[in-house]
């Protein structure tokens, strides 16, 4: 106090809010929702409240022919069936393997959770049984008939070698050419040297081609068949500036408008006053989801400025609980915001979950996706997993399933 005046000073401080239940649930719903499916979720909480109507977002307004279907009119695309993914399209194969069953209830559940995008194996076979509570020589049993049952052939595989291995099978094509060249000639392949593979196999040209020429027709990755692609609408863009200086907005072109009747409201008088409370229940919800978003942004903007200016090859170590922290919101919270939320950048568009990850257990400021970067440059270096480790003070069997994670194959040189 000077001259016998208050000095007020404005500091952060956390404080309770009840809100009503509906009110919770509506704000939970409105901030997982993707932009791309923000305006659906609207319609259906506002389908009963008259004061309220939703506009698309102007970016999915259709341009150029001015063209409309009709009220009456039948949508063309209504009666083409959706393209099945990967979970549906071998539930109903797993259901006819009998030995499926040896895995206890819900066997189809847990051989699902097994496959990664590529439809390999996401883990080892141990680390697998452990997962789901069986052993690994019954996984191992299960794996087999499953593997020579379900389509597309090559689902469960332990890596590209073996998928191509179970195609091959499945065509009969068991010791032939393109079998041998898989078996004696792997180290080869991978380093693409056809001369070695003349040498080692005492081929000529015209036999190792045909051989390759089998192993061409064959699906490397019969999981990425059932990955559909799926509409991306960014709403959120984060610039710099010359200082580097992070700031952020929202793409409102990318995002409905939620309006409110004011002429109806005028005229319903006090049998409005029900619908208008719920309305600004809504509105608050709609403000409270913009306002978490664009917040976060900021601050992944600001702590991961190296990275998405271009400095940095991956973003830095950051953990939900440390960003609901510095936020002053729950991590739950945190990562439904990130989940769902595009941005554009000048690292391209890309989601802000992205910008999110936990540093290694044995090098916490190294995060795995920095890892998987560093293997990506060591393995187009011809390093070997134990090499890449030593440099970098991980364990070896780290950088191995990581690697493994990528869909690299292995090199054998130290």
């Amino acid at each position: 106090m000077k001259n016998g005046r208050t000095e007020l000073r404005l500091e952060p401080a956390t404080r309770l809010k009840t809100i009503p239940l509906p009110l919770l649930f509506a704000r939970i719903s409105l901030l997982a929702a993707p932009s791309a499916d923000l305006a659906s979720v609207l319609e259906e909480q506002t389908a009963k409240n008259p004061l309220l109507y939703v506009e698309p977002p102007r970016a999915a307004e259709p341009r150029g022919t001015g063209a409309s279907l009709d009220e009456d009119e039948d949508d063309p695309w209504e009666a083409v069936p959706a393209l099945p993914n990967l979970d549906e399209a071998i539930r109903p194969q797993l259901a006819l393997v009998p030995e499926v069953s040896l895995l206890g209830r819900r066997a189809g559940d847990k051989l699902v959770s097994c496959l990664d995008t590529r439809g390999y194996l996401a883990a080892p076979v141990g680390e697998l049984a452990s997962a789901i509570e069986t052993d690994g020589a019954t996984l191992e049993i299960v794996l087999e008939k499953v593997r020579a049952a379900v389509d597309p052939p090559g689902l469960f595989a332990r890596d590209l070698v073996h998928c191509l291995r179970i195609q091959l099978a499945r065509l009969g094509l068991e010791n032939s050419d393109a079998w041998v060249l898989l078996d004696r000639g792997r180290e080869e392949l991978e380093r693409q040297d056809m001369g070695g593979l003349r040498r080692k196999l005492e081929w000529e040209r015209d036999r190792l081609q045909n051989a390759l020429s089998v192993l061409r027709r064959l699906d490397p990755h019969p999981g990425f068949g059932f990955s559909h692609p799926e509409t991306v609408l960014p709403e959120i863009q984060i610039r710099f500036d010359d200082r580097g200086n992070p700031s952020v907005r929202l793409l409102s072109e990318n995002l409905p408008r939620l309006l409110m009747d004011a002429d109806l409201l005028a005229a319903a008088g006090p049998a409005a006053r029900r619908a208008f409370r719920d309305a600004r229940g809504i509105l608050s919800a709609l403000a409270a989801r913009l306002r978490t978003k664009l917040r976060l942004a900021l601050l992944l903007a600001s702590r991961q400025s190296e990275f998405l200016r271009g400095p940095a090859d991956a973003p830095a170590p950051l953990t939900l609980s440390r960003a609901g922290r510095e936020l002053g919101l729950a991590p739950s919270t945190v990562q439904r915001a990130a989940s769902g939320t595009w941005a554009t950048t000048p690292r391209g568009t890309i989601p802000l979950s992205a910008l999110i990850g936990r540093g290694l257990s044995s090098r916490p400021e190294l995060t795995s996706k920095a890892l998987r970067e560093a293997i990506r440059a060591a393995w187009k270096d011809g390093k070997s997993d134990a090499a890449l480790a030593r440099e970098l003070a991980i364990p070896a069997r780290t950088v191995t399933w990581h690697r493994h994670r990528l869909g690299l194959p292995r090199i054998r040189r130290a």
